[in-house]
């Protein structure tokens, strides 16, 4: 048994090598996150013993898969899935909720399928798994390549948040159902989704006080604390109620996105917290307590990983194909690979699962491979059928200027920065190229003027005119740079 410091140094350590190979070794080609999970299982009990899962360790890693959820109602946006169409299609949040029900009824089909072939002996549980998908893995996946400000891309990431939050919804139900035997436990997730309402109104109105407004601008980082209070909140309200506290982690984060604007300072330090300390502990602990399940001369464990693969795959693939209309065949089949990556929410499942008792600790980890290896094929086969969409016209901004108005030799054009190292960098600080002219800079949904003190993130899509030879010197520059 290693001391827990001595545990927890080496899953730091994991944590913070993990960047530097994804990033360098892999060229962002397999995520972090499967990285931190490889290095947990390699320095682990199952490897190397370097190190192993303490009491200490443990809890942090509770708090860090709760945290996983808070970020997960962090990151919804509402205006995405509330927004109207003028047209007569179908809005964007019924044809998330068509794909979703379509990928439902295909993954019980499988489910049921492999249920009678005796392959599994939970089936709903089994098929809510194959019907959920990774936002961790989509999203980046959508702004590398440039389709994220594009209508394509945003009914992906649509498809993939709809399926977040429905399959967590419907797995805490199932968990309360089993649990308890009897429909109290999905009366009680009513019960949270009601304190959610008063809560997100309450603090509505009290936000708009005087008094509210002077203690949150004071140098006690009082939006911060009240964040954390109010995922302990959940948390406790959830666990006396009975019901999993992954739901009231979520509802906690839901309210923060509703009540702060997107890319608030509030709102990166909860993302710094997280991917700097709860979630790296949590997804390396993942890798720690991983076991290799025992697959050699097993035929009936060979069957159903290869079914369960096909399976994650195939019911996103027919929705993608049934309601992603306005778009290539190509396309479609692309979006539906992407969306066949599982990540946090599988591994979320499998937790629970074993908790309750539908899932062995064995098919368990069986889920947990089968997921690392979606991380790793789905953004590889987007890139290749989709291609990379170099021309990003968003509604805000247009190229068409006369001439005229330009300087002799300078065009308009649009850069996005895909490098992570101008993070904390004011713009008067970078040493950008003379004949370069910034005019705005897109980050989401919203749009700002470019300042001396303005700091760049990864992914925020530049807005410029200057010379083409210093517009190509930028663009290589914000691909990949080092510091300056």
């Amino acid at each position: 048994m290693h001391s827990t410091y001595y545990s927890l140094l080496v899953v730091t350590l994991a944590a913070v090598v993990s960047p530097f190979i994804s990033v360098k070794l892999t060229k962002s080609l397999i995520p972090a996150i499967v990285i931190e999970i490889l290095l947990g299982i390699l320095v682990g009990p199952s490897v190397l013993h370097l190190a192993s899962t303490t009491p200490y360790v443990g809890f942090l890693s509770n708090l860090g898969f709760s945290y996983l959820m808070f970020l997960s109602g962090l990151e919804i946006d509402f205006d995405l899935i509330l927004q109207r169409v003028d047209d007569h299609s179908h809005a964007p949040w019924l044809r998330g909720v068509l794909f979703f029900g379509t990928a439902l009824l295909l993954s019980l089909l499988i489910a049921y399928i492999m249920y009678r072939l005796g392959l599994i002996a939970h089936p709903i549980f089994v098929a809510l798994v194959l019907s959920t998908t990774s936002l961790g893995i989509v999203t980046p996946a959508l702004k590398e390549k440039g389709w994220l400000l594009v209508p394509f891309g945003q009914e992906i990431l649509l498809y993939a948040l709809l399926a977040d939050i429905v399959t967590l919804l419907l797995v805490a139900a199932y968990t309360s159902l089993h649990t308890s035997g009897n429909a109290s436990g999905i009366l009680l997730i009513m019960v949270l989704l009601l304190v959610f309402v008063f809560v997100y109104r309450f603090l509505k109105a009290v936000r708009k006080l005087p008094a509210f407004s002077f203690v949150e601008n004071a140098t006690s980082e009082m939006g911060l604390r009240g964040a954390f209070a109010l995922i302990l909140v959940f948390l406790a309200m959830a666990q006396a109620l009975g019901t999993e506290v992954v739901v009231g982690a979520f509802l906690a984060g839901a309210i923060v996105s509703l009540l702060s604007k997107k890319h608030s300072e509030l709102m990166q330090k909860l993302n710094s917290i997280g991917y700097g300390f709860f979630l790296p502990i949590f997804f390396v602990n993942v890798g720690l307590t991983f076991t290799m399940p025992s697959l050699q001369g097993n035929a009936i464990t060979w069957i159903t990983l290869v079914v369960l693969f096909l399976g994650m795959y195939l019911n996103k693939i027919f929705s993608t194909m049934a309601w992603m209309r306005d778009t290539s065949m190509k396309n479609r089949l692309s979006a539906g690979i992407l969306l066949g990556s599982q990540l946090s929410l599988t591994i979320v499942a499998s937790k629970i699962g074993q908790q309750i008792g539908v899932l062995t600790p064995s098919f368990a980890s069986e889920l947990i491979i089968l997921a690392i290896l979606t991380c790793l094929i789905s953004p590889l086969f987007f890139t290749k059928l989709s291609g990379t969409q170099t021309e990003i016209q968003s509604p805000l901004f247009t190229n068409e200027l006369p001439k005229n108005l330009l300087p002799t030799g300078w065009k308009i054009a649009q850069v996005e920065v895909l490098s992570h190292h101008f993070s904390s960098i004011p713009m008067r600080r970078l040493l950008l190229p003379q004949d370069i002219l910034f005019i705005s800079i897109e980050r989401g949904h919203e749009t700002l003027i470019p300042r001396g003190h303005t700091v760049l993130e990864q992914f925020d899509i530049i807005h410029l005119m200057g010379t083409p030879k210093a517009i190509e010197r930028l663009k290589h520059r914000l691909s990949d740079a080092p510091k300056p």
